[in-house]
């Protein structure tokens, strides 16, 4: 709900002139927002005053209720102009009344905008940020304008355009499509007014809540996305995990929702249906949220789902990237094939570091799998060139396929199908010519950006990335 509307239901209510359709918008709304209780109670204090010292307007204009002081008594003053009768009954006429809302409609305008969450004039420096704004892609706001680093409390989020990725202190993020509108009630707390949204949530944050003009969302540790029409329709879409969803107005049984499901509610429907699931609405969104913040050349993200089965999964103009784990503890030393920026030169590494134990990571396939088979001589005809950066520094780089092999209960999809064709890249040797037709892999100096050149032949071109899930400062 925006400001506007919140400011004619309150309008409304205390003009005695709502309905039960709009008594029941700002029910929820109250509900929902702290901040709009607040605002209520205020606004509600000074149509007080205004009933209370509003009827000496009569002997002047709407500017001498800043500048004269109310009566001592409190009471309309039959010798400020008013009649007798309405003296004895101490009721304004209906021009003090008209007046008064007027003053009042201005007034309420005036602390909306000086006080609405997320405006600059309101934002608490001393209190502690909710989350970060981690990323931004061509992200064009309502209102305030926000870059990325930006500590967001409580508030709403008016994003036009664009995409724009929230780190919640407890390790939720999620990234908003615009145009949409979300607010931020608490760390676990928010509500998508409109828009698109994905979340992945991990187990110190369970309990995440969305809520929703047509349905209730809390994660039980996931990874889902929430799409809200114009007329509030809204659709569940869970990609890992579970949640429980539930109608807005909490009469229904709670009810879970399992990956590779999806289900639709409308504002004051009686029910939650399933629907087909689909991820395509979430392409742009989910690939931010799940750490890659680009990806240029043929590079294609495929959208999480129950059938991941990257090894079966042919494609001879893309290499694909799959998202397999996240937050992955590692308990001893995780052996790979590259840990130094640099191309990958096939060479013995005896003194190759190991990613140490302890860290928390996340793993990621990239996959060139052509369709049908290529001999050797034919490999140009499944040469893919592609760029991909992460939001965190890669660890390493697995390519060889008795490594994968091996790291596939630890970092390959819970549910992946893998298949046993061969694996793995065919890096340049030192002695390669650049038209070898070998397989080019080269980690950026900062560690984020990988640069691929694949020719796959028979076998599948496959390289898994460990990428840190330590926040950066």
């Amino acid at each position: 709900m925006n400001d506007e509307e919140f400011l004619r239901l309150t309008t409304l209510y205390l003009e005695d002139a709502i309905d039960a359709g709009d008594l029941e918008l700002l029910n929820r709304e109250l509900a929902n927002s702290p901040d709009c209780v607040r605002q209520f109670n205020d606004l509600r204090l000074l149509a007080g005053l205004i009933n209370e010292h509003g009827r000496a307007v009569e002997s002047g204009n709407a500017a001498d209720l800043a500048t004269n002081s109310p009566p001592e008594s409190g009471r309309f003053d039959s010798s400020a102009g008013g009649s007798g009768a309405n003296a004895e009954s101490h009721l304004p006429s209906r021009r003090s009344t008209a007046i008064a809302l007027a003053v009042l409609a201005t007034a309420a305008s005036l602390f909306l905008a000086l006080n609405w969450p997320g405006t600059p004039h309101q934002r608490d420096e001393t209190a502690p940020a909710i989350a970060t704004l981690a990323y931004t892609s061509h992200a064009r706001w309502g209102s305030e304008e926000r870059v990325p680093g930006d500590q967001l409390g409580k508030g709403r989020l008016q994003l036009e355009t664009g995409l724009a990725r929230l780190d919640f202190r407890n390790g939720a993020a999620v990234t908003l499509q615009g145009p949409a509108e979300f607010e931020v009630l608490s760390a676990d707390r928010t509500i998508l007014t409109s828009g698109i949204l994905t979340a992945s949530i991990p187990e110190s944050a369970v309990g995440f809540e969305v809520l929703t003009p047509a349905m209730d969302v809390v994660d039980l540790g996931t990874a889902f996305g929430v799409s809200v029409g114009g007329d509030g329709e809204t659709d569940v879409c869970v990609f890992e995990g579970e949640v429980e969803v539930s109608l807005t107005d909490g009469k229904d049984t709670p009810q879970l929702v399992r990956e590779g499901n999806a289900v639709r509610s409308r504002p004051e429907a009686d029910s939650i249906d399933p629907v087909s699931y689909s991820t395509e609405r979430y392409e742009d969104a989910w690939p931010v949220t799940s750490g890659v913040l680009q990806a240029t050349g043929l590079m294609k993200f495929v959208s999480p789902g129950p059938e991941f089965a990257p090894g079966l999964y042919e494609d001879s103009e893309h290499i694909l990237v799959f998202l397999e784990r996240s937050h992955v503890r590692l308990n001893s030393d995780l052996e790979v094939n590259v840990t130094e920026p640099g191309q990958y030169i096939r060479v013995r590494r005896k003194d190759n570091h190991p990613v140490s134990a302890g860290q928390v990571i996340r793993s990621y396939l990239l996959q060139l799998n052509p369709i049908g088979e290529f001999t050797r001589v034919e490999a140009d005809s499944a040469r893919v060139i592609g760029q991909i950066t992460f939001d965190r520094p890669i660890l390493g780089l697995i390519g060889k396929t008795t490594l994968l092999t091996g790291t596939d209960e630890l970092l390959g999809h819970p549910l992946g199908n893998y298949g046993e064709p061969r694996r793995g890249i065919e890096p340049s040797r030192p002695e390669d010519l650049p038209d070898s037709g070998r397989d080019i892999v080269t980690l950026s100096r900062d560690r984020r950006t990988l640069s691929l050149d694949l020719s796959a032949s028979s076998a599948v071109d496959q390289i898994r990335v460990i990428v840190s899930e330590s926040a950066v400062p």
